[in-house]
């Protein structure tokens, strides 16, 4: 798990990347990308590959949470801020050996906060029909599948997600 050098303490806690985080949120997001390849869009080889500039670019467009304990990144999430579709939850992960402890409770409830201090009024998110443990856990934090359903290339194959949302 990745060191963090100013996050130190005594239980988990959730903060917010800044831009001169850029390479705590690289380092994380491979991992997650490591970790769950089916269970992200994104590419570990090729976003290890990404340079500076763009995770300062993720960094200013979306706001990326940290979940640490201490001094160690334990998790992260994303509030899409860029998206045409409007705001909606991405790339939330949690490092395995922190699972079904309240972290991810913890990162959706700080991307809550982020979202209604935006003006957001419900939150969506996307879930890949494969994904029953992530329906579960959304499923608990109140959020409701919507009726729209897309195919999309995930890691060299077609799959199916299906939306869902929560009233802020």
């Amino acid at each position: 798990m990745q060191e963090l050098h100013g996050f130190h303490e005594s239980r988990p806690s959730v903060h917010r990347l800044e831009s001169g985080d850029w390479q705590i949120l690289k380092d994380l997001r491979v991992q997650a990308l490591v970790d769950s390849p089916d269970a992200f869009l994104g590419d570990a080889a090729a976003e290890k590959d990404y340079g500076e500039k763009y995770w300062h670019q993720e960094l200013s467009r979306n706001v990326w949470l940290v979940a640490t304990y201490n001094g160690t990144g334990i998790g992260l999430a994303k509030l899409n801020c860029a998206a045409d579709d409007g705001v909606h939850v991405e790339a939330l992960w949690v490092a395995p050996g922190r699972r079904r402890r309240g972290v991810g409770r913890q990162l959706m409830s700080a991307v809550e906060d982020v979202a209604v201090a935006r003006g957001v009024r419900q939150l969506k998110l996307w879930i890949f029909t494969e994904n029953d443990a992530a329906r579960a856990f959304y499923l608990k934090l109140s959020y409701q599948e919507t009726p729209y359903k897309q195919p999309i290339k995930a890691n060299g194959r077609i799959m199916c997600e299906e939306e869902y949302a929560k009233h802020l």
